[in-house]
């Protein structure tokens, strides 16, 4: 897209040269055609030639703004030729005309389009002092020149400003998409996509994973009996405990649904899956959180099922999740509190 830019910029130059050469003194024409052919095309020919390096989007805005300043000072070296050779008085439109594709076609940035307007408006009463180009308009046009740049790189800035926004709420759309919002852990959707891809990289290595799934046991009894407001605070529990527990960065939490929670991890060995855990059992039972009508013990509690081994083992991240839930299954059967693995 860019490209196409720079050569939609190369014809209209061209388009301009038919119209000016229309306006200009026979004794011109030679070095208004030199000035756009020899000079600007080639400059613009010269982005569009840098665009090709590897390197470009690094130095992008550096070359936009050397290649806007060049054709606008090119520009007022064709206003001084004529007013020198022939005190014809060159419009000074192409100067505007310049900057403003810079400023929006090209998408140089605030600062950029603000040095950008400094340097020509400064090249162009520099140009005003040397030739008294527009007679008694001279100083109203620089002030045009001047005015006209500014108000362009105001829509700069704003545009920057709204694309900064929208940014940001692109962020906050991904963090909404793949978080959930009473855990801050993964959601179901970014879970299960997470654990995929884990899945398929042990699996290519032929490394060891297992798969956590984890329930609060009894947790409608508490809820019905303390509050949905506690009710989410338990569920918040269980998210902090999960976050103490497993702290590899490999480690893929997530809310599965309910008071339901999964854990996929990097598995070393069973003992590992084992210790683990234990410990989220042991920091349930050092909580002691009421659950007064729960049939069982009167404290929440949590029942887990694991499933571990090598990928390589098994047919897919499904059929894991399937063995741990037959597992937890097995957990509650048992009595709860406690983990079984698959």
């Amino acid at each position: 897209m860019l490209r196409l830019s720079i050569v939609v910029g190369g014809i209209l130059i061209a388009l301009f040269m038919i119209g000016d050469l229309q306006l200009l003194p026979p004794g011109l024409a030679d070095a208004y055609i030199t000035n756009r052919v020899l000079i600007q095309l080639p400059i613009l020919g010269g982005l569009l030639a840098f665009t090709f390096f590897p390197q470009f989007l690094q130095f992008a805005q550096a070359a936009f703004l050397v290649t806007v300043l060049s054709i606008t000072y090119a520009n007022y070296y064709m206003i001084h030729l004529a007013w020198e050779q022939a005190a014809f008085s060159f419009p000074y439109e192409g100067t505007l005309l310049y900057a403003f594709f810079g400023f929006f076609v090209f998408g140089m940035t605030f600062r950029y389009a603000l040095i950008t307007m400094l340097l020509s408006s400064l090249g162009f009463v520099g140009l005003m002092l040397l030739d008294f180009v527009y007679g008694e308009r001279t100083w109203m046009n620089a002030g045009f020149v001047a005015g006209s740049l500014f108000i362009g790189v105001i829509g700069r800035y704003r545009i920057d400003q709204l694309l900064e926004q929208l940014e940001d709420a692109n962020a906050q759309l991904v963090d909404l998409s793949t978080e959930d919002g009473l855990t801050e852990l993964l959601n179901r959707r970014a879970l299960r996509s997470e654990s995929e891809r884990f899945f398929a990289l042990q699996q290519r290595s032929n490394q060891r994973l297992a798969v956590f799934m984890m329930d609060l046991d009894h947790f409608k009894q508490f809820n019905d009996r303390y509050g949905h407001q506690k009710g989410d605070w338990a569920i918040r529990i269980q998210a902090d405990i999960m976050r103490q527990i497993f702290k590899r960065q490999t480690d893929i939490l997530g809310r599965y649904g309910g008071e339901e929670f999964m854990a996929v991890i990097d598995a070393e060995d069973a003992g590992r899956c084992e210790r683990l855990a234990a410990d989220i059992l042991s920091q349930w039972q050092q909580l002691a959180v009421p659950n007064e009508d729960s049939p069982g013990s009167r404290v929440l509690s949590c029942s887990i099922g694991i499933c571990q081994g090598l990928a390589s083992e098994f047919e897919s991240m499904d059929d894991m999740i399937r063995r741990a839930d037959e597992a937890l299954y097995c957990a509650k059967k048992q009595g709860r509190a406690r983990y079984v693995m698959a």
